[in-house]
């Protein structure tokens, strides 16, 4: 973990994961990209605007009896609609995304075995894959956009940052995802459709009117 003063506004900051490259800071809203020790800050973000989402920085859970922590978010837009991906680092020092959209839940890690990433111009061909005993076929292509973000990120998201996603399914409760960012780098997740129950997470929001689960 790293604590340090915003070198916008000197207020603290802590990059708790050793993934984080970016963190937003709480006070200004300024962009702080670390370079091993040294911060530098690449722009401010706005105001983040409110949502309904029972998920917040701080909010603990486990997965597959690994206990993860919410660190950020980054929140994205497309033609139909807009969602939320939670940056969340694992005990072990892993880390993934928790997604939510229209109230679902899913969990995108990288590819525990090694897959073979198509260059950038390739996979729009890229209609099909097999991972461990599965195939992912595609089933979407969309361009996405970064309305904004806060907390720890393991990647320099800024809002306005824009970059292709295309989903595949296994069409069962699995799914991949290969994103292809504004800089033409390619990411990789493998992930399946989850809940807050199964997640056991602790710390979320309560909502006046609303019941305890």
């Amino acid at each position: 973990m790293l604590s340090a003063a915003c070198p916008g506004c000197g207020g603290e900051i802590t990059f708790r994961s050793k993934t984080s490259v970016l963190c937003v800071c709480r006070f200004c809203r300024s962009n702080i990209v670390r370079h091993d020790i040294d911060l530098e800050v690449i722009g401010k973000q706005a105001e983040l605007m409110e949502d309904m989402s029972p998920l917040q920085i701080g909010v603990n859970g486990k997965y597959r009896n690994k206990s993860f922590q919410i660190l950020g978010r980054q929140i994205l837009s497309w033609s139909d609609g807009l969602w939320n991906e939670w940056y969340i680092a694992f005990s072990d020092g892993t880390d993934g995304w928790l997604a939510e959209a229209q109230g679902e839940f899913s969990i995108l890690l990288a590819p525990e075995t090694r897959v073979k990433l198509p260059l950038p111009h390739e996979i729009d061909q890229l209609s099909s894959f097999p991972y461990k005993s599965s195939k992912f076929e595609i089933v979407d292509r969309k361009k996405i956009k970064c309305l904004g973000s806060e907390g720890e990120l393991p990647f320099k998201t800024v809002e306005g940052s824009q970059s292709t996603v295309y989903d595949y399914s296994d069409n069962k409760n699995g799914f991949a995802s290969i994103e292809v960012d504004a800089t033409s780098e390619v990411h990789i997740y493998i992930g399946e459709f989850t809940s807050l129950g199964s997640l056991r997470v602790s710390g979320i929001r309560y909502f006046s009117g609303w019941g305890k689960p």
